[in-house]
């Protein structure tokens, strides 16, 4: 197959080169014919000029014509002004007309007539039937030729352009057989002669002599262009030469103009020389001063058109005379060894080609859109290219030392000199578009579609759409006032359409070939507005400003904004490096610095600007803002060493470039995300540099897209369920980063800082941490070294800095919403009090004026923020106001505390110097008193770390005296204060779910599990009824129905009767004397029982047991009850979270639960529920 595919393909190589040189056959072939034509009809004319002249017609010929002078001098002027339209009338009027007597007037008019090329064949027949008829004609004609053509030897020719005419004619008037060659040749020659010796220096002649080569050198010299004879030679065929000359005349001839030429190849060499030195000085200073004067620039421009019209006339020269060219020799001086790798030779080699391309630019997507455009000639065949490609010389670094110091000296110097003309500059002022009312009706259509496709632009936003509109313009809407119309549009571009400013330079440049003057209006329209926002000094639209200077990069890029004024615009930027130069400086390097230091015209000045700039940042009092952006742009275009890039470089196992693979490059892919867990779950980690690396990886969320870290959140919590110890770890080191960022507040790190709290969060809506952590970090970031006293600076908590409030309204949106319901409802209600206030004293900080104000995103960050999570919230509007707030809040939690802590402190009172044992019932106790009131415990945990970084109001806030003195005079030992730490809140956390599933498989079994014990005795009906009256009027009896129901008090069993049970009747009764306590004595007497009723002191120790007994499960049905409610509270958290969450989470699910589907009836089947009332109907 692949032998029979390859045969058609050579054979239509075969055939169409064939079919190439049968062509050039044919065009050969078609220019001989062409020579022979042009000789066989001047030999014609001569043997037709010889035979008539022997019979011109007789004097009574001429008695018969209009001799009358009127008719004879109109037709001497209409020779004067002759053209090939008046060929056929005046060769009419000369039958009619007698000329004798005018022979010679006739003869001047035709010499001084202005004529073109076009106009030789024309005049040439007029001169033909004139010598035909009249015998003086030639004499005169030859008289007039005379005053024309003598010339001495250095004279010189006051008008070229005629004179190229009048050789040309001349000479073919002796070709034709006019002029004789006897007569004619001896003042073509000495007027050659002359010409080419007096010339052989300026060459100012040198059109006159090529116009002569062109046109007579066949028939004068036997000339044949180069072209003819190598196309004979190929296709071994002669050209046709003239004979009418001897050869030894030609010879004459052709070594005059041979003299000639070489004098026209060492004048080109030497004008070649002195352009190289002239363009050395000029680079020269332009690297020690930065700038060249008008002189100079003028001067540069006359020698460059000087020397492309002279090589233009070599070149043709040597075509005609099938001559070689000169070799023009650049200049090869010795190269500085210590110069940049950019200055390199022209004849490169392609390694080092490669290499200044990665320099110039970032990638090969933007090389090729910067540098390979659409040739517009291949669907405009007809239309020729008005600008040729220019390649301009290499600077040479070895004769160039620049002095940084007088850059310097320099750049101040003109910053005053430039400040004299500021009036002169106005802004650019664009033609208003005129409504035409008499436009005619063929051309309404045209701006229709002009009108289309200049709306059509701004959609331009790809390099095939933009090609696109550049073939549709050069095709259909190439006019002049099209083009005006369209450089305004793209002057006009919205400022805030940045992103259309490569295209539009794309498409200058597309047309710059075919249509300059596009690229030429748009830069002038943009060089004048550039000096008038310079020049200006205001401190307004900033962004026109910056669209301005990004423009001219975009176009410095492509070539249609010349370099050196690019540098200039540099310059002009840093003579007033503040405010907006500043921010335009910075846009103008990320556009085009790194073209700029990397061209080997512009690298030596752009050096020397990027190094000034430096110098002044390091001078400059200004924000932090402004220094990041210059760095920023400086180390932008700066390149960096690749032996210290490679040096850099790790050599990662393949595993770990896995690893890094799937949760830096395919995390966030569609789908992937169960192929990911899955490729984790397979990973050995039991091996212990495996699992590091990994967490390591899943721990960086900084190297993951900020939208992916959600999915990054729901991988962890999925590999958790296999791996237990990755969560634990994850979670520690991200709380470790985000301590570490507050510790060490480096401005470099401020995105890293944002993603971990990103991911905190998401962590927290992954069940991966509790909320006591986030709002123990949320505390942290507005307390943590900070400092409320406006005369103490803290050094990790700068004015100007508002990283943590960027970092708090990270968390707060990504998690805050689900602080909903419970106790994380109260604590985030105390958050929002403290947040306010430190977000008010930020901005009531002196630092934030006018000129510098307050971030709007914060503020907007902060009300978003507060209408999200509390809508009902008013915002306070004052440091003072907030101030109260939370002077406020921290009494109510103190009053709180305050009730909480006797309590608490009196069980952890130690004894005096002994060890106590740990009683299980006493920590008990604790806990229902910090159960009780776990609300404000909790909050004044958070407020207890808070307290001892604020300092509000000038004073920390302290509690209570009175709370902390008791009335007794003996002192309290206070119990040592709790250490918090990770350990101990992950131990509470799994102790509050085994406490919550033990209760509740306990109300699971029903009733029965929660019955009063066996040994408790119901009371009888009758005694029931009687204790409910009371006795007398001092004791009171109760019945404690409250506990079990049936159960009035405690029964207790005697020790000495058989057959006795102590029922109690009622709490102690209380006398003034002596207080006893009732107690019915039950005995049995046969089959009936019988009550005797019996007054026990009540610090007797059956009392006292019963007093405690009903005590101990008072408190433990209310510890049960408690513990209940806070189960059902949580329950419905976690399941409110599921709805919330639930379709903005990832779609990780665990493959563990709810494999078993609900049962689903086959086609055709009745439903049971549905007919006889099941479950699901009930409900």
């Amino acid at each position: 197959m692949e032998s029979t595919s390859e045969v058609p393909d050579d054979s239509c190589q075969v055939a169409d080169e064939a079919e190439k040189e049968a062509l050039a056959l044919k065009n050969f072939k078609e220019t001989i014919a062409e020579i022979e034509g042009h000789l066989a009809h001047k030999a014609q004319l001569r043997s037709r000029i010889h035979t008539t002249v022997q019979n011109r017609p007789e004097e009574s010929y001429f008695t018969r014509l209009d001799s009358s002078i009127k008719k004879n001098t109109a037709f001497v002027r209409k020779l004067k002004n002759f053209t090939e339209a008046q060929k056929e009338s005046i060769l009419k009027d000369m039958n009619t007309l007698n000329l004798t007597k005018y022979i010679s007037e006739v003869a001047n008019a035709i010499v001084e007539a202005k004529l073109k090329m076009t106009d030789i064949a024309s005049i040439l027949q007029v001169c033909v039937v004139l010598h035909e008829k009249y015998a003086d004609f030639s004499a005169q004609i030859l008289e007039a030729w005379q005053k024309v053509l003598s010339m001495k030897k250095d004279e010189k020719v006051s008008n070229p352009s005629k004179m190229r005419v009048d050789v040309r004619f001349y000479a073919d008037l002796i070709s034709c057989g006019v002029l004789t060659p006897k007569e004619g040749l001896p003042l073509l020659g000495s007027f050659l002669t002359n010409l080419i010796h007096g010339d052989k220096e300026e060459h100012n002649s040198a059109t006159i002599i090529l116009a002569f080569c062109k046109f007579c050198g066949e028939d004068y010299a036997g000339l044949v262009s180069q072209k003819l004879l190598s196309d004979a030679e190929r296709f071994k065929l002669t050209v046709p030469t003239s004979t009418w000359l001897p050869p030894d005349k030609r010879q004459n001839v052709r070594n005059l103009l041979r003299e000639y030429y070489s004098s026209l190849c060492k004048h080109l060499t030497q004008d070649h020389k002195e352009l190289q030195n002239f363009e050395r000085q000029n680079r020269r200073i332009l690297q020690t001063k930065g700038e060249l004067s008008n002189e100079r620039k003028e001067r540069q421009e006359v020698l460059n058109q000087s020397f492309a019209k002279l090589l233009n006339m070599t070149q043709q020269f040597s075509d005609i005379l099938a001559e070689e060219l000169p070799e023009l020799r650049q200049d090869l001086s010795p190269k500085d060894e210590e110069c940049s790798v950019l200055e390199l030779s022209e004849n490169m080699s392609d390694q080092a080609r490669e290499t200044l391309n990665e320099l110039l630019w970032e990638n090969e997507e933007g090389r090729q859109f910067y540098e390979n455009l659409p040739n517009l000639g291949v669907y405009l065949p007809n239309l020729v290219p008005k600008v040729t490609a220019e390649t301009l010389p290499l600077p040479d670094p070895a004769e160039q030392m620049i002095d940084i110091e007088k850059e310097a000296k320099e750049i101040e110097e003109g910053e005053q000199a430039k400040e004299e003309g500021d009036e002169d500059i106005k802004p650019t002022e664009l033609e208003d578009e005129k409504e035409d009312a008499d436009v005619p009706v063929s051309l309404q259509s045209n701006k229709v579609l002009l009108d289309s496709f200049l709306t059509t632009l701004s959609a331009c936003v790809n390099r095939e759409m933009i090609d696109s509109a550049a073939i549709e313009f050069s095709t259909n809407l190439n006019t002049k006032h099209n083009r005006k119309k369209l450089v305004r549009t793209l002057f006009t571009v919205q400022r805030t359409r940045l992103d259309l400013l490569p295209f539009y330079s794309r498409l200058v440049a597309t047309l710059h070939p075919y249509i300059p003057e596009v690229a030429t209006d748009l830069c002038n329209f943009l060089r004048q507005d550039f000096k008038y926002h310079v020049r200006k000094k205001d401190q307004i639209n900033i962004e026109t400003k910056v669209k301005i200077v990004r423009f001219i990069g975009e176009l410095t890029k492509f070539g249609m904004y010349p370099r050196a004024d690019t540098l200039q615009c540099f310059k002009q930027l840093l003579l007033n490096f503040a405010h907006h130069y500043i921010e335009m400086t910075c846009h103008l390097l990320e556009t085009c610095g790194r073209f700029l230091l990397h061209q080997p015209d512009s690298h030596q000045r752009t050096k020397v600007y990027l190094d000034q700039m430096m110098r002044k940042k390091s001078m400059l009092a200004s924000d932090s803002r402004y220094l990041t952006m210059i760095e920023n742009a400086y180390y932008q275009v700066v390149p960096v060493d690749s032996s210290t890039r490679i040096s850099h470089i790790k050599i990662r196992p393949p595993l770990h470039q896995y690893i890094r693979h799937l949760l830096y490059v395919e995390l966030g892919n569609k789908g992937s995300t169960n192929k990911i867990l899955k490729q984790l779950r397979k990973l050995n980690w039991k091996d212990p540099e495996v699992a590091t690396y990994a967490i390591r990886c899943l721990t960086s969320a900084w190297k993951v897209k900020f939208p992916n870290i959600r999915t990054l959140a729901g991988v962890v919590a999925e590999l958790t369920l296999y791996q237990e110890f990755v969560g634990h770890r994850i979670v520690d080191a991200v709380l470790e980063d985000i301590r570490w960022s507050l510790e060490f507040p480096i401005s470099k790190f401020n995105q890293r800082r944002v993603s971990m709290a990103k991911y905190l969060a998401e962590l927290y809506n992954y069940r991966m941490v509790e909320s006591s952590v986030v709002f123990k970090v949320l505390y942290t970031c507005i307390t943590f070294a900070v400092s409320y006293d406006r005369t103490i600076e803290s050094e990790l908590d700068q004015p100007d800095n508002l990283m943590r409030l960027r970092l708090v309204l990270t968390i707060l949106d990504t998690c805050g919403v689900f602080f909903s319901s419970g106790l994380a409802k109260k604590r985030l209600d105390c958050y929002l009090v403290y947040l306010q206030y430190y977000y008010l004293f930020k901005r009531s900080l002196s630092i934030w004026t006018e000129d510098n104000p307050f971030p709007v995103a914060i503020d907007f960050g902060i009300k978003d923020t507060l209408l999200s999570l509390r809508p009902k919230l008013k915002p306070y509007k004052t440091v003072q106001e907030a101030a109260d707030a939370v002077e406020n809040l921290e009494k109510e939690l103190m009053n709180k505390l305050s009730q909480a802590m006797p309590e608490l402190q009196m069980d952890m009172v130690l004894a005096d110097d002994t060890l106590a044992c740990i009683e299980e019932e006493d920590i008990e106790e604790g806990e229902e008193m910090r159960e009780v009131d776990d609300d404000s415990i909790n909050d004044e945990q958070s407020l207890s770390r808070s307290m001892s970084q604020m300092t509000t109001r000038g004073e920390a806030t302290q509690p209570d005296d009175e709370s902390a003195n008791t009335e007794d005079d003996h002192c309290v030992v206070k119990a040592p204060r709790k250490a918090l730490c990770p350990e101990d809140d992950d131990f509470m956390a799994a102790l509050d779910r085994m406490v919550a599933e033990n209760i509740h498989e306990a109300y699971s079994r029903g009733k029965e599990a929660s019955k009063a014990p066996a040994v408790d005795i119901a009371i009888p009906w009758q005694v029931k009824a009687s204790l409910k009256k009371p006795s007398d009027g001092s004791d009171k009896n109760f019945l404690g129905d409250s506990i079990g129901g049936e159960l009035g008090g405690a029964l207790a069993a005697a020790e000495a009767s058989s057959a006795c049970a102590a029922v109690a009747s009622s709490p102690p009764s209380t006398t003034n004397d002596n207080p006893t306590v009732n107690f019915f004595l039950m005995t049995r007497k046969g089959n009936k029982p019988q009550f005797k009723n019996l007054a026990l002191p009540s610090d007797s120790e059956l009392a006292q047991n019963l007093r405690n007994r009903e005590e101990a499960e008072k408190a433990e049905k209310e510890r049960v009850k408690k513990l209940t409610l806070d189960f059902n509270e949580r329950q419905e958290e976690e399941e409110f979270q599921d709805l919330y969450g639930g379709a903005n989470r990832p779609a990780v699910h665990n493959v563990n639960r709810d494999r078993r589907g609900r049962f689903q009836h086959p086609k055709g089947v009745p439903d049971a529920e549905l007919i006889f009332g099941g479950a699901r109907k009930n409900r």
